[in-house]
């Protein structure tokens, strides 16, 4: 599906009222929403916003998370543990799944509609960062890392969850993203953190039922090896 619909000052030869004709109402709803939620893109608050919601991207995401598991360890602490280890595997399943969604989704971002009168979404992908709108990577790692924390720490895991809500409300007020981009990506956090979780849990388990010797669950100290096998059974 393809559409454009101008900015006066940037496009004033194309026709507005034939902006979205071939877009679903869905569609057509989603962009002129995200458009005016854009519209203030150049404040300061919301440049600042903006900034801000930076620690939503993978690399400070990933950097937290592993940062939580080396503390974990070396405080023998298995749900410290268990949630860094926990919010790494969800953030890298979201990752997956964000990078393989937008290879083959192509939509473009609102700011080159706002600024180039350009919209296009379509099946197909895309190479250039532009038209990779869809789905919002920050939102779908920062509430897949959320729920991730949320299971062993539920307060700071809901604290998490609320700042995840403004990162992606900053990238639709920013003009990186439209309102169903950051849908998706709360959707695809979700769905790769309870993957995550499942396949962790089932790993650890098997493990320290099959082969306790590897990770020291039969010793009396406590060494990584049992506090691994405790971590399991957090999961």
């Amino acid at each position: 599906m393809v559409g454009t619909m101008p900015n006066d000052s940037a496009s004033p030869g194309k026709n507005p009222d034939a902006a979205l004709d071939d877009a679903s109402p869905i569609e057509k709803a989603d962009v002129e929403l995200g458009a005016r939620l854009a519209s203030e893109r150049d404040h300061p608050l919301v440049k600042a916003a903006g900034d801000a919601g930076k620690i939503g991207d993978q690399a400070p995401l990933y950097a937290l998370s592993g940062a939580l598991l080396i503390a974990g360890i070396a405080l023998r602490s298995p749900r410290v543990t268990s949630s860094g280890a926990s919010m790494l595997g969800a953030l890298g399943a979201a990752d997956v799944i964000k990078r393989l969604t937008k290879a083959v989704v192509r939509r473009t971002r609102p700011h080159l509609f706002l600024d180039d009168a350009r919209y296009e979404a379509h099946a197909g992908g895309s190479g250039e960062k532009p038209e990779q709108s869809f789905p919002s990577g920050h939102t779908a790692g920062s509430v897949a890392v959320a729920r991730a924390l949320a299971r062993n720490f539920p307060a700071a895991g809901a604290a998490a969850g609320v700042g995840a809500v403004a990162i992606g409300i900053s990238r639709v007020a920013k003009g990186a993203h439209w309102l169903l981009d950051v849908l998706g990506g709360a959707l695809i956090g979700l769905a790769a953190e309870a993957l995550s979780a499942t396949l962790l849990k089932s790993a650890a388990s098997a493990v320290c039922r099959r082969r306790p010797e590897l990770w020291g669950c039969r010793a009396e100290k406590r060494t990584v090896g049992r506090l691994m096998c405790r971590v399991g059974s957090v999961w």
